[in-house]
């Protein structure tokens, strides 16, 4: 058996490449409740506590972590990495019911809620599941696409958000194909509720192939959003595929 050189292999381009950045602002909330994780560029997750109730800053971490472990661990399964939606549900019942068994400690007795949002990038695809009011969206060949679903009907408590009911959560959940050149727009509704199709395109527009080029226009996300009159916890995230 001949093995490959692992030098020649070393000098060879990557057969895939994704680049992203993401930036948050805490407004003129008191606490940033917001919070962003991300594992090995395939798995991107961003969840917001929810602000009318306490506690809101741990419910958006506590989801993030166990969001990630749980993608580390599922996707060792291969019954679950071949069915992706069925992945991506076992995801969040286990976040789901991280988060609603924090509230039996000490000190969370009044309760805590999140959304979340968990991106899962493949070679061609992404798929994703949220549960909540953030937003996804795809900017591909000049056009703004948004991915997610609006939220209008909720109220202060969105029922399918995490750590309300133990059973019974059901995110939405979708797939796209992601294609060279392709860039993918996660955002809170703290960014997503203050700026037009016209707002996003005009930022994403200048994501080129340079890291600075990403964390720039991440930045100016934030920035639009602020101009738009958002004084609220803001989060946002970019990721791109570049041309192989």
């Amino acid at each position: 058996m001949r093995f490959p050189d692992a030098y020649a292999l070393r000098r060879e381009s990557p057969k895939e490449t994704i680049i992203f950045a993401a930036s948050q602002l805490m407004g003129s909330r008191a606490r940033q409740e917001d919070y962003f994780l991300n594992f090995n560029d395939e798995c991107f997750v961003v969840a917001d506590g929810v602000g009318s109730l306490p506690n809101g800053d741990t419910a958006a971490k506590l989801a993030s972590e166990t969001a990630v472990w749980a993608y580390k661990h599922i996707r060792q399964h291969r019954y679950y990495w071949l069915d992706k939606k069925l992945f991506m549900k076992r995801i969040f019942r286990s976040t789901n019911l991280a988060v609603w068994q924090k509230r039996r400690e000490k000190g969370f007795e009044e309760g805590l809620a999140t959304t979340l949002m968990v991106l899962m990038v493949g070679p061609k695809h992404i798929w994703l599941g949220t549960a909540g009011d953030s937003s996804a969206w795809l900017f591909r060949d000049g056009e703004m696409t948004k991915l997610t679903h609006d939220k209008s009907e909720f109220q202060d408590i969105p029922p399918h958000v995490l750590g309300v009911q133990r059973l019974g959560l059901v995110p939405e959940f979708l797939t796209s194909p992601f294609d060279e050149g392709d860039v993918i727009l996660l955002t809170t509704d703290g960014v997503g509720d203050y700026l037009t199709v016209q707002d996003m395109q005009t930022c994403v527009t200048s994501v080129g192939s340079r890291m600075e080029d990403v964390t720039n226009s991440v930045v100016s996300v934030l920035r639009a959003a602020q101009t738009n009159g958002s004084d609220e916890n803001m989060t946002a995230v970019i990721v791109k595929r570049l041309p192989k």
